[in-house]
């Protein structure tokens, strides 16, 4: 039986579907579809279709609402942090999308959460996307073609997250003969792609990036501890490597196969020493942490032209996500010539193995529509957070294992859309995404209806309407707001249900037939269900627990518009943007059953972009954006509970009593990026500013005590000044 709720979405898709097949075969009207064409015109004999992204067409004959196609070269023109161009902090600059905390390559799309955006590699799934607690992505823009990224209104071919999609296509060896690249080096990394033909119809590309943070700290580090008894332990370095081979068989038929690999490697701690001469005792202190992280992609396609009008594509990988962190802690003592040794070790562990098979086909059947379906099956093996906790002691060893063993789980899943113009005027997207998730010998399922459509009073002006359902088998719960090894992605398991997402967008556009400018005004409505996170004394469960006793499930809701104003042509181009937003959370295991706000409910954004192209070697950059603050939870109260261990203190250190959760707004955040390119002969130099007029933004509050008489203060905890990089890229 299918949920009354849904049952007239359903059936209006349906109908859709039927009515353009009749349409297309009847041939009642003269025009093309335009989701995937250029502009309508009348019906001519084809003898060839070429299936291109419905994102390549105007904005006003698109049905899809909130869809961006962003080329790797526009992505390199936005200003970012330490110069590092980046796909998922230019999008925060699209309205609708909250950035998270400062400097972070997170993305909070219409209230979601930033596990609940979907990332795919050449249409493969990653679980991983940030490096450095979010500081950079994981996307290599000198592997990037182009992404597609859909927010409001997704393509029933997309599904498994809630908020939204970000299809990355990595580029092939262009047409170009013999071998070419880039090498660049950064202030924070150096980066070397190239690509060229192998034979006369295979060609390869291959990028590589490395983060130089190791570097710096060793050369630090060691005048640090030189001269210092206390010895403090600090290496991080981030790698990515993309690979790509492409065989062209014949004009209708091309194989492709890749390989992505990024790695995070963070170790810190410290060493400590002391003695007591009185007590005739020494002792020495290390407490170490290893932390390391990253993805691993290997796949393999093929694109087929079956006709003219129909094309394949078939794809099979193999992708692991791979999260581990590893503390040592070793007090060794020596009082009155005898030695002692402490030694604690604690590792958790976090895995997902995934093999995969796609098909995905499209179907121009006639100018009038075009019929996109397919399906996929994943073979998953999750192994959620499992830790070992080992203690070894002169009188005792003793360890403790959690109680996680690992799940299998089957994924499969089927769609069908069709995209039909009606009347030259009238056009519509009606779709059906199916799924079915089997773990633990239960069956989970989702049925995902999409309908949008597109209406044109005038050439220049669109209205459009969409609604769209999205459900999500897997969870990232995490102990923090920051992207962190930490945070762990756990399978729908034990009683929890699917996660899901009903959202109904509406929108306005106008784009004049130049395409120079383009005006768009967007609202929404979206609820969320089952919604999985920590629940407030998740610190509580015992060691031996099952990891889903730390978890609580709940729902959310989001409501805002957005609207944007944006030049596309001419030397001069950039855009405004501006959302208004309400999200919040209601868990029945926090704050007391009472809904409080999402952390990231930024009620006012404005994002400003401007991209000037002064002469044929000079451009500028210009990013401001300033939004509400980010929601917080203060606690304002403190007790004092009596001492019952130490005779010589009366009270334990203060406890804080519960306080509402993110009731406090952090002040109003803003910040200039800049950055200025020169072209040379065989390359350019690029220098940037970040936070350029140095405002120092708040991102948290700190409750701290005064040095003199030791009452309780509130602090602001401020983060980024303005950081300058320069780096220079050579082009060969």
């Amino acid at each position: 039986m299918i949920n009354p709720t849904f049952r007239r979405p359903l059936l209006a898709a349906l109908l859709a579907v039927a009515a353009a097949n009749l349409l297309a075969a009847t041939n009642l009207t003269p025009h093309t579809v335009p989701a995937d064409s250029a502009a309508a015109s009348p019906q001519v004999a084809l003898s060839e279709v070429t299936v291109v992204s419905r994102l390549e067409a105007p904005v006003v004959e698109s049905t899809q609402l909130g869809a961006r196609k962003i080329s790797a070269s526009q992505i390199k023109a936005t200003p970012s942090l330490m110069g590092e161009a980046d796909v998922l902090k230019a999008l925060t600059l699209e309205p609708g999308i909250a950035a998270g905390a400062e400097g972070m390559a997170e993305m909070h799309v219409h209230g979601g959460n930033a596990y609940e955006n979907l990332f795919l590699l050449d249409n493969v799934p990653l679980y991983q996307v940030n490096h450095f607690g979010g500081l950079f992505s994981a996307f290599n823009l000198d592997a990037l073609s182009y992404i597609d990224f859909y927010k409001s209104s997704i393509p029933a071919k997309y599904d498994g997250r809630l908020s939204s999609v970000l299809d990355a296509r990595t580029r092939s060896a262009s047409s170009t003969p013999g071998h070419h690249g880039s090498l660049k080096l950064g202030i924070t990394s150096g980066a070397l792609s190239i690509a060229g033909p192998i034979a006369r119809r295979t060609s390869y590309m291959v990028a590589v990036r490395r983060s130089w943070f190791d570097l710096y700290t060793i050369p630090l580090l060691h005048f640090t501890n030189a001269d210092n008894p206390d010895k403090t332990r600090f290496q991080y370095f981030f790698t990515d490597v993309n690979a790509k081979i492409t065989h062209r068989f014949s004009p209708r038929a091309t194989a492709f196969a890749s390989l992505y690999f990024g790695d995070d490697l963070l170790k810190s701690g410290e060493t400590t020493t002391g003695s007591n001469p009185a007590l005739r005792s020494e002792w020495t202190t290390t407490d170490h942490y290893d932390t390391h992280w990253g993805n691993l992609v290997a796949l393999t396609g093929l694109t087929l032209r079956l006709s003219p009008a129909h094309q394949a594509e078939f794809t099979a990988a193999y992708t692991e996500f791979f999260s581990s962190m590893k503390q040592l802690y070793t007090n060794r003592l020596t009082e009155d010539n005898i030695k002692t040794t402490l030694t604690s070790t604690t590792s958790t562990r976090n895995r997902i193995h995934d093999i995969i098979a796609k098909a995905d086909f499209s179907l121009a059947h006639s100018p009038l529509s075009r019929l996109r379906y397919g399906t996929s099956a994943t073979l998953h093996t999750f192994l959620p957070p499992a830790s070992t906790r080992t203690l070894i002691s002169p009188h005792a060893n003793a360890q403790f294992t959690d109680s996680t063993s690992t799940y299998l789980a089957g994924e499969l899943k089927l769609y069908a859309e069709e995209e039909v113009a009606l009347s030259p005027r009238l056009s519509l997207n009606a779709g059906l995404h199916a799924s079915l998730f089997r773990i633990d010998g239960r069956t989970r399922h989702g049925l995902s209806p999409r309908l949008s459509v597109n209406f044109r009073p005038h050439p220049d002006v669109a209205l459009k309407g969409a609604f769209t359902r999205t459900v999500q088998f897997v969870h990232q719960v995490s102990h923090t707001y920051f992207s962190l090894p930490t945070d762990q992605w756990v399978p729908v398991a034990g009683n929890f249900k699917p996660q899901t997402a009903n959202k109904l967008a509406l929108g306005a556009y106008w784009q004049p037939a130049s395409r120079s400018v383009t005006l768009s005004l967007e609202g929404y409505l979206k609820r969320m269900n089952n919604l999985v996170e920590y629940r407030s004394e998740y610190y509580l469960a015992l060691p031996t627990d099952p990891w889903d006793r730390t978890l609580c499930t709940g729902r959310g809701s989001a409501r805002g518009i957005d609207f944007k104003a944006e030049r596309t042509t001419g030397t001069l181009t950039g855009h405004v943007a501006y959302s208004l937003a309400w999200a919040d959370r209601t868990f029945p295991l926090k704050n007391g059953g009472a809904t409080f706000p999402a952390r990231f409910d930024n009620r006012h954004t404005i994002n400003l972009l401007l991209n000037w192209h002064i002469t044929r070697r000079l451009d500028i950059g210009a990013a401001w954006t300033g939004h509400t603050g980010n929601r917080y939870t203060l606690l304002t109260q403190m007790w004092q509970q009596p001492s019952f261990t130490d005779p010589d203190n009366d009270y334990e250190p203060d406890s804080p009593l519960r306080a509402p959760l993110n009731a406090y707004t952090l002040p109003f955040y803003h910040r200039l990026d800049l950055s200025l390119t020169l072209h040379c002969r065989r390359g350019f130099w690029n220098f940037a500013l970040y936070n350029a007029y140095n405002h120092l933004n708040t991102v948290a509050i700190q409750r701290t005590t005064t040095f003199t008489t030791g009452a309780p203060v509130f602090r602001k905890v401020k983060l980024l000044p303005i950081i300058p990089s320069l780096s220079y890229t050579w082009q060969f």
